[in-house]
């Protein structure tokens, strides 16, 4: 994990634009990486690397390098803006050779692709919804539409952040209760990856996994 570190905080810190179309990014330009993506390592870490991963949200590719780093051939990772996915295209060419993985676009996209493993960490899809019923239906068709598979690793802001947030409102923080209802039958561990007030909000990792 320490070698990827170190691979992608000097690429991050040789192309400092990148960082105008995606500020958070700095996180990664300091190590220790932010806690999802360490948890997130060591996670796929224990998955074999011939199991099929789709990821929403990949934003400049920091968390897919995860992937490519550990021999997994089988990627296919969705962003909708234009200039992120242009950069990850760009970075996971460069470090790995792999020029096929990142899709511009929502997810789920027309094109179904069923998949072992399901990744949704950093990343808040909320578009056209107003309800934590709302919110909840969308993460489980994501999970429907990939294929319902073996692992879903899915973070979300906590129910435990309660200040008044007009970007992240309170129905889309979810608790233990509510990912153990969306569901049930599945063995859920979870790791708290942000704390307010240390962080600016509250978030936790879950990694739900069919028994």
């Amino acid at each position: 994990m320490e070698e990827l570190e170190e691979l992608l905080k000097k690429y991050n810190l040789d192309h400092l634009d990148d960082l105008i179309v995606s500020p958070w990014s700095e996180q990664y330009c300091i190590t220790p990486f932010p806690k999802y993506w360490q948890i997130t390592y060591q996670i796929m870490s224990r998955i074999p690397s011939n199991k099929r991963v789709v990821e929403i949200g990949c934003g400049q590719g920091d968390v897919t390098a995860i992937f490519c780093q550990l021999g997994f051939s089988r990627v296919s990772s969705y962003e909708k803006d234009p200039l992120l996915a242009v950069n990850a295209k760009r970075r996971l060419n460069d470090l790995f050779g792999r020029e096929n993985i990142v899709s511009l676009g929502e997810y789920p996209a027309k094109c179904h692709i069923e998949c072992d493993v399901l990744v949704l960490v950093n990343c808040v899809y909320d578009e056209l919804v107003d309800s934590k019923v709302g919110y909840k239906k969308i993460l489980k068709d994501f999970y429907k539409h990939a294929g319902n598979p073996q692992y879903f690793i899915m973070e979300v802001i906590d129910s435990s952040y309660t200040i008044e947030d007009e970007v992240f409102p309170k129905y889309l923080r979810l608790s233990h209760k509510d990912v153990d209802e969306m569901f049930p039958n599945f063995q859920i561990k979870s790791w708290q990856t942000y704390k307010y007030p240390q962080n600016k909000k509250s978030k936790t990792l879950y990694l739900i996994e069919k028994k």
